[in-house]
């Protein structure tokens, strides 16, 4: 019997937004539905189920959300309370808490990951993982 859980690279209802890759935009995006992110934005973002597309280039301050996907570049800090998929191609630099974490063969990963699901103390030690 295996424990491993299946990972979703979709959510669990539709996108509520798709933005574009011809937009640049800078600021807070928060949202309590799934979004689909293919442009440039430097900011804050928090919501549900983050998917941060192939062609999107996203610098965030801080990113929290329950799943997120990335196929694209991210650079900033993630909190994330469920999983973080990082995908063949992905380009991310960040500092990361999280309950679970899957970066797949082919994706490049800088920075450093908490793994806040296992300790419940929260004094939790910070791995460096810099490749």
């Amino acid at each position: 019997m295996s424990i491993m859980k299946k990972s979703n690279l979709e959510p669990s209802e539709p996108y509520a937004t798709h933005i574009g890759p011809a937009l640049k935009l800078n600021g807070i995006l928060r949202s309590n539905q799934p979004l689909d992110l293919h442009c440039t934005f430097h900011g804050s973002i928090e919501g549900t189920f983050i998917k941060i597309s192939k062609n999107a280039i996203i610098e965030a301050d801080l990113l929290k959300a329950h799943q997120v996907v990335i196929a694209g570049q991210f650079k900033g800090s993630m909190s994330v309370s469920e999983e973080i998929i990082i995908l063949p191609n992905a380009n991310v630099s960040s500092d990361i808490k999280v309950a679970c974490l899957h970066i797949i063969e082919g994706s490049q990963f800088e920075g450093k990951i908490e793994m806040a699901g296992f300790y419940p103390d929260h004094n939790s030690p910070i791995v460096d993982r810099g490749h």
